[in-house]
């Protein structure tokens, strides 16, 4: 019997140079593991904490990302809810799932400590955040950027993922960066459809993993049912980026101040960087003003045809709950 947490993933030394760098699509073993076989899935769904389990669902426009609705889980099953994905139009988000079992914590880690072991240009790496992803056929995940480094490990399904380049104002532009890591907007920002002929397209099977340099922009089109582990990381190089947008964004942006570089390397940006991070500790920067919309009246429903239906009135979503 295969183990639970099978060795992930064994890259060349010219992958790991150029992990964090390039936009790279490798492989993994993950998908192997009973950790996410279709039992483990759907016991997860089953037990999962409500407040943890996020739903959305999504219009067809990928240049319309505000067609975007919270969906009430309710108490369905693992079955049911898998039931609904397969007819619906809507993806279900177990955020945290390191945290929730020690299982996934561990195989998270061990991912991490062999990619610190392997790439010396990224110090003191560690898992910020990670979730399982399950969504239906023909859904999409709006054109966005990440504030922490991430990449996408796919497990079921086909799905394709087009990633822009990082770096450039027409793609991403700086001021939308600041304002997502001072959480005063969310992640997704403007799309094109003209923006697709300078990404890297890629189809996604089982076993596949993408990854991009930080703050790319990317976004998501399921070919069938899909499940797809999310991952992102902090390190000393991630940190110091933050750092220096968050300082453009609370102290240069307010004095006036237009061309605020994104260096990373040198003085001024270390002196950002610290800036940034002991003056937020301290409580000293306004917080963001983004809010996010968790109220709805649709649900999961496995007996619609559509996988949702109305309820009677609005309400907050269990998930708006989240510590």
């Amino acid at each position: 019997m295969e183990s639970k947490t099978p060795q992930g993933f064994d890259w060349s030394a010219e992958d790991y140079q150029n992990f964090g760098q390039k936009i790279q699509l490798l492989k993994h073993n993950y998908h192997n593991s009973e950790l996410f076989s279709d039992a483990a899935i759907e016991n997860l769904l089953e037990n999962y904490p409500r407040k943890w389990l996020q739903c959305y669902t999504m219009g067809t426009n990928p240049e319309n990302h505000r067609d975007w609705t919270p969906v009430h889980i309710a108490e369905r099953s693992g079955k049911e809810i898998l039931q609904a994905l397969e007819k619906g139009r809507f993806w279900v988000n177990l955020i945290n799932i390191n945290q929730f079992n020690q299982e996934y914590a561990e195989l998270i880690d061990e991912m991490y400590q062999r990619i610190g072991a392997n790439c010396p240009q990224i110090t003191n790496i560690k898992s910020s955040f990670c979730a399982l992803l399950i969504s239906s056929p023909g859904i999409q995940v709006y054109y966005h950027i990440d504030t922490d480094a991430n990449m996408l490990w796919h497990l079921k399904g086909i799905k394709n993922a087009w990633v822009y380049p990082a770096g450039e104002e027409i793609f991403a532009p700086k001021r939308y960066i600041e304002d997502i890591v001072a959480q005063e907007r969310h992640e997704n920002i403007p799309y094109k459809k003209s923006f697709d002929s300078h990404a890297v397209h890629a189809e996604l099977h089982p076993g596949d993993v993408v990854s991009w340099p930080q703050h790319s922009p990317h976004r998501i089109e399921n070919v069938g049912l899909n499940v797809s582990m999310t991952t992102s990381y902090s390190s000393k190089q991630s940190r110091r980026l933050i750092g220096v947008h968050g300082f453009n964004h609370h102290f240069l942006k307010k004095m006036g101040i237009k061309k605020r570089s994104i260096e990373t390397q040198g003085l001024v940006p270390a002196i950002k960087e610290f800036t940034y991070f002991a003056t937020n500790k301290l409580g000293l920067l306004k917080k963001g003003s983004r809010t996010s919309t968790y109220i709805s009246d649709i649900e999961v429903d496995h007996l619609s045809s559509t996988g949702m239906s109305k309820r009677k009135e609005k309400s907050r979503t269990a998930f708006s709950f989240a510590d």
